[in-house]
């Protein structure tokens, strides 16, 4: 004869799998919901016709090799990733002197001083893009690479902080101690000690703002001025008409990176927590 506990038990341990399963599936439906356009968009960069019809009607490299003659598209990425890169090296410069000071000082309107550097993350880019632009024009700098290049790294840095930062509490500081008491000065302990041990951390915020630098487009849109195009802005100009079968390769291709590179960070990241777990 069953219990009466093993009775109730069995109405519940029921409920907890319905549960879980109703979770399962809002979990795949917000994912398909997410990611089925995305899907869409790289399943037409391999259809023929060039249209974003499911099934396709065959399967043909032609858009990309367009993609590889397209003078324009080839400047407009060029001209991206150069702004990319420079964003990440000067936004991680930023990052490391910042959260060096904040993690090994204390000083007054400390806790101000650190959210004032988050504070481009709570601002519209709408918002952010205005102000920027009426900035250059009131100390009278001419929109171009380098207005893109100011937006694009006051819109990163705080996300590289964040992981900067992360990477400078993380690590045992004893070890700078050491690294004093054998000698080494304060300058010559951060280029052996301490840069080599948040270093995961840096090159995972120089990435994410690599990312965040090459698909930029609302501050782009606002800095860049008429004589520099990036690879947002050369896709948005020829969408505005017409829908080439070129922009679905081009989006395929900015989506490979991207996610290639968030992947990236992540692993620098599983990789860092690894170590400051063995350690």
């Amino acid at each position: 004869m069953a219990s009466p506990s093993a009775s109730l038990t069995a109405p519940r341990a029921g409920r907890r799998l319905d549960a879980r399963w109703l979770l399962y599936l809002l979990t795949a439906a917000v994912y398909i919901f997410l990611f089925s356009p995305i899907v869409v968009v790289v399943i037409a960069s391999f259809n023929p016709t060039g249209l974003t019809s499911f099934p396709p009607a065959g399967f043909t490299l032609a858009w990309y090799a367009d993609l590889l003659r397209d003078g324009d598209i080839l400047r407009a990425l060029r001209t991206s990733l150069v702004v990319a890169v420079l964003a990440a090296l000067l936004t991680s410069a930023l990052a490391i002197a910042a959260a060096y000071g904040l993690s090994r000082f204390t000083f007054r309107f400390k806790r101000v001083i650190q959210a004032f550097f988050y504070l481009p993350i709570l601002v519209p880019g709408v918002v952010a893009g205005i102000a920027l632009i009426f900035w250059f024009k009131r100390i009278g700098l001419q929109t171009g690479l380098l207005t893109i290049l100011i937006a694009h790294v006051v819109h990163a840095f705080p996300y590289t902080l964040s992981i900067v930062l992360t990477s400078f509490y993380g690590f045992d500081r004893r070890l700078e101690e050491a690294s004093q008491d054998l000698g080494a000065n304060p300058w010559r302990t951060f280029w052996r000690v301490t840069l080599p041990l948040v270093m995961p951390g840096v090159i995972g915020g120089a990435l994410l703002a690599f990312t965040i630098s090459f698909d930029e487009f609302v501050l782009t849109f606002f800095v860049a001025g008429g004589g520099v195009v990036t690879l947002p802005l050369e896709i948005y100009s020829r969408i505005r008409f017409l829908l080439s079968p070129v922009i679905n390769a081009v989006a395929a291709v900015v989506l490979l990176v991207s996610m290639t590179l968030a992947l990236a960070v992540q692993l620098l990241v599983l990789m860092r927590e690894r170590r400051a777990r063995a350690a």
